[in-house]
């Protein structure tokens, strides 16, 4: 009796309602469908592992959730849904001068995704089987690891483990549909490895740099927007060749991506060597676009076409400048906030006549304008040669802002919040002294002060120190705009910015 006639009987005993024709049928299907690569008994056991069967006919289950692998599991079986298939395999020289092959996979389930990592035979199996994005699949007898420089746990499947494609005793409403496992540029909130899906609406044109072993490299940024939000997609190398073919307008899947935190705040999406783009759609537009108005808070390095309105809360006076071409420009600064941040509006040339209609408390509305990385780690509003700026437009209303009802509890302060007010009263006289910077020599004054909730420590940078120069322990103050950095002596650190703005509120 051949091996291929057990696993029939085998079928057929386990599963009463399939007659002996179907199965047979099934086999040949399978065999069509690997293009002549499987033999009749492997065909016959991989609709065995459809049906939920394993090699000796008894059920197989896989009841490990992925949000609980860890690494360093030396048996492991689970069950998802494909993701992506990275193909094609990757042939690689052993130390032994025999050839391997590795194929990678993302798969994912209600807790969450994971690459799963196939070898050899395994590999070939995967190819052979025509596997595709949405289908369910069951991993048995794999192990897990961290993935070199990422720190993320991956399965791998050598010689011991087993896949089944498709069984049939998984139920495809238990796992998550496609779309679940892609955020929108509105939803990515951490860093780490992500999938994102949004439409192309700018990018920036290519910059090419020598890296540290005398090598060119290629960088490359595009907007993706959905959701009400944008995000800078970061694309190197290959990738930004890749890009040139996709246009504005174009709706894209980014799988195997990073979030980062980016310069200025926020966060931006980084493509690696196997990151892999799936293109959709083009000539669409987001679902959720951006409204029509940013607000300041969300703003970012990089953004095109950009609306915000906020109410002046500093202007600083024009300087002149000789430009490239040997004529004189001039160039000022206004600070704009609404009620969710801050923003340094930059004004060249003509716009700078606007400054004498823009008193402290006045609404300025900026259309079509940009953003770039400003000094400090802020964000510089630029109106540019598209853009217009009105003053006092009419239809436009910003929420004047409450000092009072903006402080935050010093018991609720969080290092890296930007943006925050304080109050609080002096519990020691302050005390200036002079620290080396990389800008040379400056001022700090530094201080405790107690709200109640909690104590925290003070440091005003250069001019903000003048504010509470006489004042003595027992004074009460209110600081605005203020960045939050690290406990030091077991107290949050309240530190000043460009921006910070200081009320005496009792002295």
């Amino acid at each position: 009796m051949s091996s291929t006639e057990d696993v029939i009987k085998r079928i057929l005993a386990l599963k009463p309602t399939l007659t002996r024709e179907a199965v047979e049928r099934l086999i040949q299907e399978e065999k069509a469908k690997a293009a002549g690569l499987l033999t009749d008994e492997a065909a016959a056991h991989l609709v065995a592992s459809n049906l939920g069967m394993d090699g000796a006919g008894e059920r197989i289950e896989a009841k490990l959730k992925i949000g609980a692998l860890t690494s360093g599991l030396n048996d492991v079986s689970l069950t998802g849904r494909v993701l992506h298939v990275f193909l094609p395999p990757r042939t690689f020289q052993r130390a032994d001068g025999r050839q391997g092959k590795v194929l990678r996979m993302l798969i994912g389930d209600a807790t969450g995704i994971v690459a799963v990592v196939f070898w050899d035979d395994k590999a070939d199996h995967i190819v052979a089987s025509k596997v595709s994005r949405g289908k369910i699949i069951r991993v048995l007898h794999g192990y897990s690891r961290e993935r070199q420089g990422t720190g993320e746990v991956e399965v791998n499947v050598g010689n011991r483990g087993t896949v089944y494609m498709e069984p049939l005793d998984a139920v495809d409403a238990e796992f998550p549909q496609m779309d679940s496992f892609f955020k929108t540029p509105a939803q990515i909130s951490a860093t780490g490895a992500v999938n994102v899906e949004g439409v192309i609406m700018g990018r920036s044109p290519p910059t090419t740099f020598k890296r540290k072993d005398g090598t060119d490299g290629k960088v490359a940024r595009l907007n993706l927007e959905e959701g009400g939000r944008q995000i800078t997609a970061v694309l190197w190398d290959d990738k930004v060749d890749e890009a040139a073919k996709w246009g504005d307008g174009t709706r894209v899947r980014i799988i195997g991506a990073n979030s980062k935190v980016r310069q200025g705040g926020g966060f931006e999406v980084h493509l690696n060597r196997s990151s892999e783009v799936e293109v959709l759609e083009e000539g669409v537009l987001p679902r959720e676009p951006l409204s029509q108005w940013t607000k300041i808070g969300e703003l970012r390095d990089g953004m095109r076409s950009v609306s915000v309105a906020g109410r002046v809360l500093s202007v600083n006076e024009p300087r002149e400048f000789t430009k490239k071409d040997g004529t004189k420009g001039r160039v000022a600064s206004v600070v704009l906030e609404d009620e969710t941040g801050i923003v340094r509006l930059s004004l060249w040339d003509d716009d700078v006549n606007a400054l004498g209609d823009m008193p402290v408390g006045t609404v300025v509305a900026v259309e079509n304008g940009y953003t770039r990385a400003g000094f400090g780690n802020t964000i510089d509003l630029n109106v540019g040669r598209l853009g217009t700026m009105k003053v006092n437009p009419d239809g436009v209303t910003v929420e004047k802002i409450d000092a009072a009802e903006r402080v935050t509890q010093i018991k609720n302060l969080q290092e890296g919040q930007k943006n925050v007010t304080v109050e609080g009263q002096l519990l020691d006289d302050p005390v200036s002294r002079e620290v080396n910077t990389m800008r040379g020599p400056t001022n700090v004054v530094s201080f405790r002060v107690d709200d109640g909730s909690g104590e925290a420590r003070i440091s005003l940078w250069r001019e903000h120190g003048k504010a509470v120069e006489g004042l003595t322990a027992g004074a009460r103050i209110r600081l605005e705009n203020c960045n939050i950095r690290e406990p030091f002596d077991g107290l949050m650190q309240v530190t000043s910015t460009q921006f910070t703005r200081i009320t005496v509120l009792k002295k």
